[in-house]
């Protein structure tokens, strides 16, 4: 009885860590880094699985200050989410806004992209969210030329 409740928090630990997305390794690569003007939860499409949160979330510090460095880094928050994807011309990836306004009232979003990720490419993705809620993803080369993404419907094929 004893080494199954031993067992169970290990167990508990690694179901956590399933949930995360795993990073691919090798040459057939790309690099993603996540901005946003928001807090947000970076996700990456994983086929068959769906789509997954990156380790860290997105920050935005309220002023411009190094105070926040500690917090942020222990709550696995960043002001630049870097991913490492699967250079894939149908890469995936998307933002999740979650949070309560001052009426307790849910403000909700989520959008998600699909590009021609190439490997050994360096991509900037930056989330915006406006007043009326709207959110967007937009991806740009690191030069800075826009990338071929084209908003998708959040679906993980």
């Amino acid at each position: 009885m004893k080494k199954t409740l031993l067992l169970l928090p290990a167990l508990m630990l690694a179901g956590c860590q399933m949930l995360n997305y795993q990073e691919p390794t090798g040459e057939d690569t790309a690099s993603v880094v996540f901005t946003g003007n928001e807090a947000a939860q970076p996700v990456v499409c994983v086929p068959g699985r769906g789509f997954k949160d990156t380790k860290t979330s997105l920050a935005v510090k309220p002023w411009d200050t190094n105070a926040f460095d500690e917090l942020f880094s222990a709550m696995k928050k960043a002001e630049q989410v870097p991913v490492t994807v699967a250079a894939d011309g149908q890469t995936r990836i998307g933002v999740v806004y979650n949070e309560r306004d001052t009426d307790m009232r849910r403000n909700h979003c989520r959008v998600a992209v699909q590009f021609n990720a190439q490997a050994g490419a360096r991509y900037l993705a930056h989330f915006t969210r406006n007043d009326a809620g709207q959110c967007g993803l937009e991806v740009r080369g690191e030069e800075g030329v826009l990338a071929d993404a084209v908003p998708v419907d959040w679906d993980c094929p």
